[in-house]
């Protein structure tokens, strides 16, 4: 084993949104051995990589967006950010919402998010960071990321089967299992964000554990020698998975860990 990959929410997360102490312990002990860890995650890079050191977790990489971005936590330089040309974004937002009656939509712009209002009203987001209003077609929708879209009747899993009919097919439209779901560009998912830094770090994938609980995670347990999920993984994740671990609560990804650096 040589790189630990892991999702954050459901994950490597407690149910508090932070690693637990037993988790912490046990990222370090694996980077002290020289093992590589990182967080690959839906969040993005602005708010979810300082997150997911805050308690003290000494993560080498920072995953975010679905695949979509990569910080490299040594320099802290955000390397690479995929991003959809300007006039996709409007042409994917005008074909949703033609096909699928009441959508609201996101957008990650740079470094920050903007709602319009009707995403507002239907996922209320409790996050700290200024909520920027913009509806679609306004000059400060730029270099998007990410599309969130949003529907007041149907969610996650659910929605994605819905929406995904009216995407370009080299897109990914995935779920984390919020109220909502992700559109990211072409390559801007998972497994091939971790295939992308394996290579610049020249890791074989058979040399890769990757951790994850929810549909976005998917490609990645897919794409790694051993895909690991959590007891609380939605049963598509278990079924792709070479093994099933505890769920967060219990500190599944801890447990792995340590058996594993013995």
């Amino acid at each position: 084993m040589k790189l630990i990959a892991s999702d954050l929410d459901g994950t490597l997360f407690d149910v508090d949104h932070q690693p637990a102490p037993r988790t912490v312990a046990a990222v370090n002990a694996a980077v002290d051995v020289g093992i590589v860890v990182a967080a690959v995650t839906g969040r993005s890079y602005f708010s979810g990589a300082p997150l997911a050191i805050s308690t003290g977790a000494k993560l080498d990489w920072f995953i975010g967006s679905n695949g979509g971005h990569r910080v490299d936590y040594a320099t802290n330089d955000l390397e690479e950010r995929l991003i959809f040309a300007p006039d996709h974004v409007e042409e994917i937002c005008a074909g949703v919402d033609a096909a699928l009656d009441t959508v609201a939509f996101a957008w990650e712009v740079g470094d920050g998010l903007v709602w319009n209002q009707a995403f507002l009203d239907m996922s209320p987001t409790t996050q700290s960071r200024p909520r920027v209003v913009m509806e679609r077609g306004d000059v400060g929708i730029t270099e998007v990321g990410k599309i969130f879209v949003a529907h007041p009747d149907v969610m996650s899993v659910d929605l994605v089967n819905l929406v995904e009919p009216h995407v370009d097919d080299q897109l990914n439209v995935t779920t984390s299992g919020a109220k909502f779901v992700e559109i990211t560009p072409d390559g801007a998912d998972k497994g091939s964000a971790l295939a992308r830094l394996c290579e610049k770090l020249d890791i074989d994938r058979t040399d890769v554990v990757a951790f994850g609980d929810n549909q976005n995670d998917l490609t990645m347990l897919e794409w790694a020698g051993t895909g690991v999920a959590m007891g609380n993984a939605l049963d598509i994740v278990k079924a792709v998975a070479d093994d099933v671990t505890a769920p967060n609560w219990e500190h599944g990804v801890a447990q792995v860990i340590e058996t594993l650096i013995g």
